[in-house]
């Protein structure tokens, strides 16, 4: 009876200690060597945050441990070569990595859900080896890697989804994601990015710069912009595309074709300017802009045969011998409500803001159409994005051509 009765106390003495020592809630686990990790490999679930120290190096591994349940960070540890953690399926808040500049390795091959991923400045991380993929994540923030693919990422739903600045980037191939609750950015990746969306159906921001083809076969309402800056596709498709906010294509040089068969409201300003190669623009199910519609460049003929309303100002203007005469018609219906300005065989196109309409000089002979203004307020798409967005795009400033 008297063993009973000192082993029992000790016995919860020593479970507590266990306990203690895998961390708590809102403590911060702070690893400096692979000597302080192998302390923790008795522990299946890491309480708390876990902190690997600017010092650390080499190659470190967390073994036995298969839940953290705040975030995972390590930010300035320049040379740690790798981070495997085999048994890891759960970081529940951030997975932050920042200046691991020789990091080649990042093995986590049972992750499958994290509270955010914030990885930026990881020059040698070339590849992912995540092979169960990260299929639970909110928002995704990844800045100047290695990286080629993003094999690994395997999201069905995601926050913000910003990837820039990883010039080894060939592909973008996110099969499972079906929506986006915050902005999803390309810019400054590989030329000849390839983003795939295949099954993305609903979201909020979507902005595109510098690749070489964007695929999103199954969107069908996007609450905020859709914008394309500097790409070089020649073909834009969205064929189930029925609403977006702002509407912007600036700038796409080898742009010649733009496919929206169903869309029929543009939530804000919709804007075509300097895609040189872009001769023909048809919409045939638009009927509602909300703000202005801008058009410039080199097109010979315009087609938005289903317009009722635009509630904005008109701007349209081209070195091509499109007709006016169609819109002249909506205008004095009142289907145009702001300023309205149409030319055609122009010499010198520009959007409703004054800047440049096409991406080269042309010159051919001018005749105007009729343009006239009325009092009306009018959005400029070319400086003015849908209401609400101005941060947003205050924030990809950086990435202006």
């Amino acid at each position: 009876m008297s063993f009973i009765k000192y082993a029992v106390p000790a016995l919860v003495a020593a479970q507590t200690a266990m306990a203690a020592s895998c961390g708590s809630t809102d403590s911060t686990i702070t690893i400096a060597s692979q000597t302080d990790l192998d302390t923790y490999a008795t522990c299946t679930t890491l309480k708390g945050d876990v902190e690997i120290s600017s010092s650390a190096s080499g190659d470190l591994t967390l073994s036995g441990v298969t839940s953290i349940t705040g975030s995972l960070s390590c930010t300035g540890a320049s040379n740690v070569t790798s981070l495997t953690a085999s048994a890891l399926s759960s970081i529940g808040s951030a997975f932050t990595l920042d200046g691991l500049t020789t990091l080649t390795t990042l093995s986590f091959t049972n992750l499958s859900s994290v509270g955010s991923i914030s990885w930026t400045a990881l020059p040698e991380l070339q590849s992912l080896d995540f092979t169960k993929g990260v299929s639970e994540a909110g928002d995704v923030l990844i800045t100047n890697t290695g990286l080629t693919s993003l094999d690994g990422i395997s999201l069905t739903t995601v926050g913000k989804f910003d990837i820039t600045e990883n010039t080894n980037l060939k592909t973008v191939n996110v099969n499972e994601l079906t929506n986006a609750t915050g902005l999803i950015n390309f810019a400054g990746n590989m030329d000849s990015l390839q983003i795939i969306l295949p099954n993305l159906g609903t979201g909020t921001n979507m902005t595109f710069r510098n690749v070489s083809g964007v695929s999103i076969p199954s969107l069908e309402t996007l609450s905020g912009q859709l914008g394309f800056w500097g790409n070089t596709f020649g073909n834009f498709s969205a064929a189930n595309l029925t609403t977006t906010g702002d509407l912007v294509f600036d700038d796409n040089t080898d742009l010649s074709n733009i496919s929206m068969p169903v869309l029929k409201t543009v939530n804000g300003g919709f804007q075509i300017a300097r895609n040189d190669k872009l001769k023909e623009i048809t919409f045939p199910d638009l009927e509602e802009v909300t703000g202005a519609i801008d058009f410039s460049g080199d097109f010979d003929s315009v087609s938005l045969s289903a317009l009722t309303e635009v509630k904005g100002g008109f701007n349209m203007q081209s070195t091509g011998n499109f007709s006016c005469s169609a819109f002249k018609t909506l205008r004095e219906n009142n289907v145009i409500r702001g300023t309205y300005t149409c030319k055609a065989n122009t010499t010198d196109p520009t959007t409703k803001d004054g800047s440049s309409g096409t991406g080269t000089s042309t010159s051919t002979s001018s005749t105007s159409s009729s343009t006239s203004s009325d009092s009306a307020s009018v959005m400029n798409v070319a400086s003015m994005p849908a209401l609400g967005l101005a941060a947003v795009l205050g924030a990809l400033l950086q990435y202006a051509l």
